[in-house]
C-alpha cells in the first residue's frame, strides 16, 4: 500500500513537473503610438455623458464620466498614418479632482495588429507628466496580453491633447 501511494504520488510530481517545465513561451513586443484627443469643436472626441447634479462637469469635477473614442497615430502629427482608435470610459474618480480612472481599449484598424485589441486599466494623475497604466487583456494578435502602457503628454492646447502611449506588452504564448 505504501510502494503503491510513493509510485502515484511521483507518477503526480512528474507530470505536474512535465505541465510546468517550460511548454509556454514570453512574447514581448513594445509599440509607440500617439493619442489625439479632442476636447470640443466638429472633431471632438470625449464627450462628458454623467455625473453629479447641480454641479459643471467637466474635467476637474468629481463624478464627471466620459465617453472617449480618440485617434491613435504612427507618429505625432494627426495627419500621420491612422493605426487605430483609443475608446472606452474615463471618470474623475478621486474627491480632489486630480485623479481619473481609465478603463479603455487600445483597437488597431490598420498593418500588422488590424483586428486586435489592448485592454487597459489604471489611474491617470493628471498633475503628473508621465502616467502607467496595466494592460488587462487583449484579442486576436494580443491574446493573453498583459505589460503597462506608459502616456507622456506632448503637445497641448486648451481644445486638444497629443499623448504618446509606450506599449510594453507581454503574452505567454
Amino acid at each position: 500500500m505504501a510502494k503503491s501511494l510513493a509510485i502515484a504520488s511521483l507518477q503526480i510530481l512528474s507530470l505536474l513537473s512535465l505541465a510546468s517545465s517550460g511548454q509556454s513561451r514570453a512574447l514581448f513586443t513594445n509599440l509607440t503610438v500617439y493619442v489625439h484627443e479632442f476636447r470640443s469643436g466638429e472633431g471632438q472626441s470625449i464627450f462628458p455623458v454623467a455625473g453629479l447634479s447641480n454641479v459643471t462637469w467637466g474635467f476637474n469635477q468629481f463624478g464627471t464620466v466620459f465617453v472617449v473614442d480618440n485617434t491613435l497615430t504612427q507618429s505625432v502629427s494627426v495627419k500621420s498614418a491612422l493605426v487605430g482608435r483609443l475608446q472606452g470610459i474615463a471618470a474623475v474618480a478621486s474627491l480632489d479632482n486630480t485623479n481619473i480612472e481609465l478603463a479603455e481599449t487600445f483597437l488597431f484598424t490598420d498593418g500588422k495588429y488590424n483586428g486586435s485589441t489592448l485592454e487597459m486599466k489604471g489611474i491617470l494623475i493628471q498633475s503628473m507628466h508621465v502616467n502607467e497604466v496595466a494592460i488587462v487583456g487583449g484579442t486576436k494578435q494580443f491574446r493573453h496580453a498583459t505589460g503597462y502602457i506608459t502616456f507622456e503628454t506632448v503637445r497641448t492646447t486648451e481644445d486638444y491633447i497629443t499623448v504618446r502611449s509606450n506599449l510594453h506588452i507581454r503574452q505567454d504564448i
